[in-house]
């Protein structure tokens, strides 16, 4: 039964993975664009934008982020807020010059 719950854990992981590789040049081309930030609570946000298609990408690479937290909060211990800021972190030191980021307050900053 272990081995059953390990395997399924490999296929949500790479299913969430694979998504979110998937969808990376639309997210990227999105930030380039000014049109999504990204948030120091380790997920996606539109800057202003009604367009549904960036909704739609917004919304789905948030859930697949937020299951990333989980697993990787599972798998160390921690918890999937922590995961989330250093996931942030990690964005931020790679972050292309002109991409937005959302500050907890509220406030939009470029890099």
């Amino acid at each position: 039964r272990k081995e059953s719950s390990a395997a399924s854990d490999v296929y949500k992981r790479q299913d969430y993975s694979g998504r979110m590789k998937t969808r990376l040049s639309d997210v990227v081309a999105q930030k380039d664009a000014g049109t999504i930030g990204e948030g120091m609570d380790g997920f996606l946000h539109s800057r202003n934008s009604s367009d549904s298609a960036v909704i739609a990408l917004v919304k789905a690479e948030n859930k697949d982020r937020l299951e990333l937290f989980k697993a990787l909060a599972a798998k160390t211990g921690g918890d999937s807020t922590a995961v989330a800021k250093k996931f942030f972190e990690g964005i931020a030191t790679k972050a292309k010059a002109g991409h937005w980021f959302k500050k907890a307050s509220g406030k939009w900053i470029q890099k």
